[in-house]
């Protein structure tokens, strides 16, 4: 980012508040396609995808989109608000553990993708959202760190 003088993390933060739509419009056609489904449910909220089953099932793109949908909200409301101390990667880092946190929670509720994931505990979502959330909460400690030392 040097031939533009641009802070790479200053650039993450704006793109880190519009993911997550483009994560909501993903799940939105993932539900109108009957893909990625949730597992079966008794409650009276669940969606039978007549292209797969019969079956109510969670619908979990749903859960994801609107999840997505409030992750926005809330990052939005976070870079608009002025009395918010916002160190460049902050937002960035709290869209990755947002995101990431809320998709290991909804992996609960979705139909494995493959064989072997049912002899998991976690399955291999779960497993590649924690690296996510990790860095995510480095980015938001790094980039408070960074602040400080430059006396932002």
């Amino acid at each position: 980012m040097r031939k533009f003088k641009t802070n790479l993390l200053w650039l993450l933060d704006r793109i880190g508040i519009v993911g997550p739509i483009v994560g909501a419009f993903i799940r939105f056609g993932n539900f109108m396609n009957s893909e990625i489904y949730g597992k079966p449910t008794n409650g009276n909220w669940g969606v039978v995808f007549q292209r797969n089953d019969l079956i109510p099932r969670h619908p979990t793109q749903l859960y994801e989109a609107f999840s997505y949908l409030l992750i926005f909200g809330t990052l939005m409301y976070i870079y608009r608000n002025e009395s918010i101390n916002k160190p460049n990667g902050a937002l960035f880092g709290l869209c990755l553990v947002l995101v990431f946190l809320s998709r290991f929670i909804i992996k609960f509720f979705k139909e494995n993708q493959v064989g072997f994931e049912s002899r998991m505990i976690f399955n291999m979502g779960q497993i590649l959202s924690i690296p996510f959330i990790f860095i995510g909460l480095i980015l938001m400690f790094v980039g408070k760190k960074l602040s400080i030392k430059q006396g932002e």
